[in-house]
């Protein structure tokens, strides 16, 4: 009798082993789809060839991105990007960006500004060590969430660019983020196209992209 009773529990508790690993693997591959994430560390992307600094300054709207839990009462957001110092623009210097964050609080109705500084780590590069303005000492700056590295993918600088940022933890995992900007808050099917197209060379699915919240946005925020 103890041994039935014995072998059935250790039945049950293979079964629900089972269930738990299930439900592990299940929720993994929901993360992974939504977020991008996989084992390992964060994959690595070479800088976008003859990369620009000067061609991307300006105003950028937000227009598609991948799952972001600070962006999920937010809309209408824009980025504009000016030079820190127009003197080391005017002289192609590896020039520091300052990266003006707009967004609208869908829930209050209020607008947002923040202030960060971009730093590209070469002259040619497109990935760009990016931390906001704070009062905090420097080596705490650079924990505050949204600071890191982030990379433009690929850009046309007319149309839109492609905005990546990963983080891991060592060798155990990774997850990344998509942006996709544009000059106007919406692309023509033709530029939509070429910007998935884009993303499927580099292995990421636009299949992860979600539509950002742009309906009546003001004209300025």
């Amino acid at each position: 009798m103890l041994m039935l009773i014995s072998g059935r529990f250790t039945l049950i508790m293979f079964f629900k082993t089972c269930l738990i690993v299930y439900l592990l693997l299940l929720l993994m591959d929901v993360v992974a789809v939504v977020h991008g994430a996989g084992f390992g560390r964060c994959p690595k992307y070479p800088s976008m060839p003859k990369f620009n600094m000067s061609r991307i300054l300006g105003q950028w709207y937000e227009v598609e991105h991948s799952f972001y839990l600070p962006e999920i009462a937010s809309g209408c957001t824009t980025l504009e990007f000016q030079p820190l110092n127009n003197e080391e623009l005017s002289r192609f210097n590896n020039f520091k960006l300052q990266v003006a964050i707009k967004t609208i609080n869908r829930l209050t109705g209020n607008p947002s500004l923040s202030i960060g500084y971009a730093e590209p780590e070469n002259l040619k590069s497109s990935i760009m060590d990016f931390k906001f303005h704070t009062r905090f000492p420097e080596v705490i700056a650079r924990l505050l969430p949204g600071s890191g590295k982030y990379q433009i993918l690929y850009t046309d600088y007319d149309n839109f660019a492609i905005l990546w940022s990963c983080g891991s933890l060592g060798s155990l995992g990774y997850a990344d983020q998509i942006w996709i900007f544009g000059r106007e808050r919406d692309f023509p099917f033709e530029i939509r196209s070429k910007i998935y197209d884009a993303l499927k060379q580099l292995s990421l699915g636009p299949d992860r992209l979600v539509l950002t919240k742009n309906k009546d946005c003001p004209k300025v925020l």
